[in-house]
């Protein structure tokens, strides 16, 4: 492939990546037909509800309970965050899991969650296409990427010239590896392809790619299998990501006392978990099916902060903004401060 082709190529990807986007900001911003709001909720077993005791939370990943795992999935298991929104009227939760950031954006625009809890980069870029969200806090930061190769593959980042590599676009670890191989400059030399992160271990067995980057949480899974690691965001600070939660506008404006209430018990619920860290990372396991030492890995106890966006945090999220702007994946750049719910 020419270099002119790699151009071509990277041209593409990038907007594949801002199509498939504001495909279904467009959707939200614009009103969604009834056919779409319908393909929508249904791909997700979202059920439409005007009841307002119902809340809607969608998250990435998936669990034994279908719940968030983190400190949020902690206070819910512990019946922590039921109890206070029982007494503002909210009766009943409904969880949704979806495989990555962008569908659920798209089911927020659609008007089929309340809540998501998502990585930063899908969370921002879709605040600057237009989707009508607040953030509530973040629920981790410091969220490390693991760049991992096939056994017997390239040796580190710069073999990868003239290779395929693979992530999930639209998510904090393409972010990384963009960012990554702009660093190493080979963003013109690298190919860049979607694959989902349930598919990556066969591509590695097969060597139909050359490296994936893994989230947080299977890095380390892999990583237990022998896949060796040639790269982690955690070395490149000014990559790593954050996971955060955000809220409909519309449904903040029915309910302003929900962040408060949300960030409130969420601090309770980290100060039992660091009073009880074991207990947390077997919950860990158990919701996720991965050993104890891999959800350690995964989530280190010094990534949980009380204060719904420490200045740590805040740092990141910047970061991460002038990042997705800068390369356009970000439509147009806005201010944090006032996205943070106060």
């Amino acid at each position: 492939m020419t270099l002119t082709d790699h151009n071509k190529k990277k041209r593409f990807l990038k907007g594949l990546t801002q199509i498939f986007i504001l495909s279904f900001l467009v959707v939200g911003i614009v009103g969604c037909s009834n056919d779409a709001q319908s393909t929508i909720a249904s791909k997700y077993s979202i059920k439409s509800s005007l009841d307002p005791s119902v809340l809607r939370i969608g998250f990435v990943g998936s669990s034994k309970d279908n719940i968030p795992t983190g400190v949020e999935g902690w206070a819910i298991h512990k019946k922590l965050l039921q109890q206070e929104l029982k007494k503002k009227g909210i009766e009943k939760l409904e969880f949704h899991a979806f495989p990555n950031g962008p569908p659920l954006n798209e089911a927020m625009a659609a008007g089929d969650l309340d809540i998501g809890i998502l990585g930063d980069t899908p969370a921002i870029v879709g605040k600057s296409n237009g989707l009508k969200t607040k953030l509530i806090g973040q629920t981790s930061i410091n969220s490390n990427v693991w760049l991992i190769t096939p056994k017997n593959g390239v040796k580190s980042v710069e073999e990868l010239k003239g290779k395929t590599v693979a992530t999930q676009l639209g998510s904090y670890m393409y972010r990384y590896l963009t960012g990554l191989l702009k660093a190493k400059r080979l963003d013109k030399e690298v190919k860049i392809v979607n694959m989902a992160a349930s598919d990556a271990e066969a591509a590695l067995e097969r060597k139909d790619i050359a490296a994936y980057a893994f989230p947080t949480n299977s890095g380390p899974l892999m990583k237990s299998k022998g896949f060796p690691v040639i790269d982690e965001a955690k070395d490149h600070p000014e990559l790593l990501g954050s996971s955060v939660a955000v809220i409909t506008e519309n449904y903040l404006s029915k309910h302003p006392e929900l962040p408060k209430i949300w960030n409130n018990v969420r601090k309770r619920a980290l100060e039992d978990v660091l009073k009880n860290p074991e207990d947390f990372y077997q919950f860990q396991s158990e919701q996720v099916g991965y050993p104890v030492k891999v959800m350690k890995d995964s989530l280190p106890l010094n990534n949980l902060k009380s204060e719904s966006v420490s200045k740590e945090g805040e740092k990141l999220l910047a970061n991460t903004k002038k990042f997705l702007v800068e390369e356009k994946f970000a439509k147009k750049d806005f201010n944090l401060k006032d996205w943070i719910v106060k």
